[in-house]
């Protein structure tokens, strides 16, 4: 797998911090969990990956250590959250150095530039950063949705690869998949809708719950490319209660929750995020076994 053919489910993983530096042990623990569920490519310092919390040299040393842990196997796309283009191209080839095989980019946020600023935004990261990338939409966070057009000129003229969609409206995600999906990796951001998104032609997904349930997404991702959507739809309800929950509070709060239980502890959030309420870690210790048991009865 590569990021010019993306398929299939990419997961983004916490950042575990642990005495001020990266738990060494933790990434390694997860990532070669991940890569043996087989995943397509691991996303760290996104969302999930807490990027705004993080200090540069953290971010530095979790990629670095991401890459380690993954030793060629699958590729690993760094994320990379900035307001602005200076910042964007400081912190990418920081990050490119520190040895990500991509980047993992948001759309411009606070300024909200209209769709002809975010073209030559991500035109200017192409001619200055000797790397691939992943467009990653996020209108809840940005304040700025993409038109399909804007996406179609953007895979026709920058080094975006792929794309992670996480636009609620879904119309205008089949509307993107129509018209960029031919020339870009469109990977659904969306687990609530997953299935869907599938069915209409994006090529996977880009999830944090993966983490978790890696054979579940795998099996769901197939259900549909067999032309069984009312099964995918069926097994994907029964996933539904435990995705609602593990995002009830901020991403990555009930999934640092949820691994810790699990034993594969990944610290705690870092500020101004707060450890899950007692409420959530009770539904997690109850929901997991189930979940997990359902995990296990995923066959190829």
């Amino acid at each position: 797998m590569n990021i010019k053919s993306l398929s299939g489910i990419v997961t983004a993983t916490p950042t575990p911090i642990k005495n001020g530096s990266v738990d060494v042990e933790s990434v390694r623990d997860l990532a070669r969990y991940l890569v043996a569920q087989g995943t397509s490519a691991l996303a760290p310092i996104g969302g999930t990956g807490e990027y705004v919390s993080l200090g540069d040299s953290q971010k530095l040393e979790m990629v670095r250590c991401t890459v380690e842990a993954v030793d060629g196997a699958v590729p690993t796309i760094a994320g990379l959250i900035a307001p602005g283009l200076g910042e964007a191209i400081d912190a990418g080839k920081r990050i490119l150095r520190a040895g990500a095989d991509g980047l993992l980019v948001t759309t411009p946020f606070y300024v909200r530039p209209t769709q002809e600023g975010i073209v030559e935004y991500f035109k200017a990261l192409s001619d200055t950063l000797d790397a691939d990338l992943v467009l990653y939409e996020f209108p809840y966070r940005t304040g700025v949705s993409l038109t399909a057009e804007t996406v179609q000129k953007l895979g026709e003229t920058t080094r975006i690869m792929a794309m992670k969609a996480c636009n609620a409206d879904t119309g205008l995600q089949m509307r993107v998949i129509e018209a960029a999906g031919d020339k870009i990796s469109i990977l659904s951001g969306d687990e609530d809708v997953y299935p869907l998104h599938i069915a209409a032609g994006a090529r996977g997904g880009l999830i944090a719950s993966s983490c978790i349930v890696p054979r579940i997404w795998h099996k769901i991702t197939a259900l549909v490319l067999a032309n069984e959507l009312n099964q995918a739809l069926e097994l994907h309800a029964k996933i539904r209660p435990f995705l609602k929950l593990l995002f009830s509070e901020h991403n990555p709060v009930p999934l640092k929750a949820a691994l810790k239980i699990l034993g594969r502890p990944c610290g705690e959030p870092l500020l101004p995020l707060l450890n899950a309420s007692a409420e959530t870690e009770a539904q997690l210790s109850k929901m997991l076994p189930e979940i997990l048991a359902l995990e296990a009865s995923m066959v190829a």
